[in-house]
């Protein structure tokens, strides 16, 4: 009996040593996931004499669209921690941007310049030790930042060329709002900003052009084409000139690639590419190619966008002129939170399909929308038949109109 109870309590020994073992190996590889994921901005900026930053980030999963961060600050330091699974652009507003009050039929309004000078830009990834230093002027952060794979060392070249030619822009336009100025005057001080405001763009696209395998030139060269900096045939020679074996499979390289990819395939004509999301009003999966034998009218807006808003209502009128036709219309929102998506739907009765874009399913992609409204008309067999984006400009009610009333 004695031999049995040892055995016993022997068993349980070892079954309980085990199982510690595999809770500590579990808490470890839990610890090294989340460490991998994870980057810290460790930066000491003289001159910033706040108590705390807070870092804004558009999130549609939050109530009001917006996740924020308040990152505290002492003596100019602090540190910053998020988790990425990827490359990913981020900013911290640190200085106010120069601002200043205009009266528009009695009433005042607060106007200012661009925020992009007064930021703290850097470039994450997982497992990234980020170092900045330098100093914070009246509407300019001169920093200074580095890592382990020189990403944000590319980043800072390209930021201390061109920052203080956009801050100088910048305080010229304050002048000619702000100061009373003869026309001769703001149209001088206007064309000098404009001069420097165009030599910092040359300067970002020769970035992008002689850096081929940099992941900060890649996100340069994604933002000016989005920007327009660059016309098309222009953008495909700098995306032949990157080194694809480094940066294939990158976020800022595979979306410019995906973007100019777009333009040539979805010309008038060409087959509409395949659009797949669950991001919907009920959370059901939505194809593009179910719709396949309708007119398929895809809606590009945003409550915040005023045209988008402003057009609605003819979207609606020819909807319900048409409701009982072959015709579908399809709105993808972009920039709302989802609560005010749903209820800017239900509360004006737009009744059509709805679909969400967010960073994690870019809808804009796939037509390269860069502006909003934009409308995209796809025919029964699939074919693009009518884009805003295009330079021939056409009267889409009319084309619609000429479809259903011939059908």
């Amino acid at each position: 009996m004695n031999k049995n109870i040892k055995r016993v309590a022997l068993l349980c020994l070892m079954l309980m040593l085990s199982f510690f073992v595999f809770q500590c190996h579990s808490a470890k590889e839990i610890s090294k996931t989340v460490n991998d994921k994870t980057f810290t901005l460790t930066a000491d900026l003289k001159g910033l004499d706040k108590a705390f930053l807070v870092y804004f980030e558009k999130n549609n999963a939050y109530p009001d669209g917006v996740r924020r961060d308040t990152i505290w600050v002492k003596d100019g330091k602090f540190t910053f921690t998020d988790s990425v699974n990827d490359y990913k652009l981020y900013f911290l507003n640190v200085l106010n941007t120069r601002s200043w009050e205009t009266e528009y039929n009695g009433r005042k309004y607060t106007s200012s310049t661009k925020a992009d000078v007064n930021r703290l830009w850097f470039i994450a990834y997982p497992g990234a030790e980020i170092k900045c230093s330098g100093k914070v002027e009246e509407y300019m952060v001169d920093a200074s930042l580095s890592d382990g794979r020189g990403v944000n060392q590319d980043f800072t070249r390209i930021q201390e060329k061109t920052f203080p030619l956009i801050d100088r822009a910048h305080a010229l336009r304050f002048i000619t709002y702000t100061e009373d100025l003869t026309e001769e005057e703001s149209k001088k001080l206007s064309d000098s900003a404009n001069a420097l405001f165009k030599q910092a763009i040359d300067l970002k696209k020769e970035f992008a052009k002689s850096n081929p395998k940099s992941i900060a030139a890649s996100y340069v060269f994604m933002d000016g084409y989005y920007r327009k900096y660059f016309t098309h045939d222009e953008a495909k020679a700098v995306l032949e000139g990157f080194d694809t074996e480094t940066l294939d499979g990158t976020p800022f390289y595979d979306e410019v690639n995906q973007r100019i990819a777009a333009v040539e395939n979805t010309k008038l004509g060409m087959q509409a590419p395949e659009v797949v999301t669950n991001n919907t009003l009920d959370g059901s999966e939505f194809k593009l190619s179910n719709f396949k034998g309708n007119y398929v009218l895809l809606d590009y807006w945003g409550t915040w966008c005023g045209p988008c808003m402003a057009e609605i209502p003819k979207i609606k009128e020819y909807y319900q002129k048409y409701s009982d036709k072959n015709f579908v219309v399809v709105g993808v929102n972009s920039g709302d939170a989802v609560p005010k998506w749903k209820k800017t739907v239900e509360d004006n009765g737009y009744n059509w399909e709805h679909i969400q874009t967010t960073s994690e399913n870019n809808l804009l992609v796939p037509f390269n929308v860069t502006s909003f409204p934009t409308k995209i008309l796809i025919d029964p067999a699939g074919k693009i038949i009518y884009s805003s984006n295009n330079a021939t400009k056409t009267d889409m009610y009319a084309m619609l109109d000429a479809i259903f009333k011939k059908g």
